[in-house]
């Protein structure tokens, strides 16, 4: 809590991006942005996914234009391994049930179906929590650039779930949400790493 404070350019942003009922977008998002540039590769493909196709708002929706158009040509990706992420993602939670956000929200509060979640194939469990993130779920999903910012606060943590509830503790100490904290935290990391 001390080193956040010690940042003079340092800021909390309590909007995440890409949290609306949108679950077309949301598979997209956390299926894709697993080792690629978040910021100018994965972004822009969820914004247009959100804004010129409403009808993926609902997972049979999202499905049943992937399989009109092809998902390769609906979000403009010809990478064979994300592609067939996406869709065995989005064909596994609706046949779970989920349709909407809401829907992901509450199969998500669940252990057991967030362990089901991560049985899937290139899904541990960092994406898992950025799944649950974007469905409103208050959590932090730690990744290199966050777990790099802990380094750099001097803080050591043995394990993805040490360092997740320690930073889910600072943000309780900052009154802030750790969904608010993750996020401030990736875009301070990602900045320093553009600058």
């Amino acid at each position: 809590m001390g080193y956040i404070r010690s940042l003079s350019d340092f800021t909390i942003n309590d909007t995440l991006g890409g949290t609306e009922d949108h679950v077309g977008a949301i598979v997209v998002d956390a299926i894709l942005q697993s080792g690629i540039n978040y910021q100018q590769v994965v972004k822009p493909r969820v914004d247009r996914l959100r804004a010129d196709c409403p009808e993926a708002r609902t997972m049979s929706g999202f499905l049943a234009l992937a399989e009109r158009i092809g998902l390769s040509t609906l979000i403009r990706w010809n990478g064979k391994g994300k592609i067939a992420g996406i869709l065995n993602t989005a064909r596994f939670l609706r046949d779970e049930g989920v349709e909407t956000r809401a829907d992901l929200k509450g199969w998500l509060e669940s252990s057991a179906n967030v362990e089901r979640l991560k049985q899937l194939r290139g899904i541990g469990n960092m994406t898992a929590d950025y799944f649950r993130m974007l469905a409103g779920i208050e959590t932090i999903a730690p990744d290199g650039l966050i777990n790099g910012f802990v380094e750099r606060a001097g803080l050591e943590a043995s394990s993805y779930h040490d360092t997740q509830k320690m930073l889910e503790q600072v943000a309780g100490r900052l009154c802030v949400s750790p969904i608010a904290l993750g996020f401030s935290i990736w875009e301070y990391m990602a900045g320093a790493r553009r600058r």
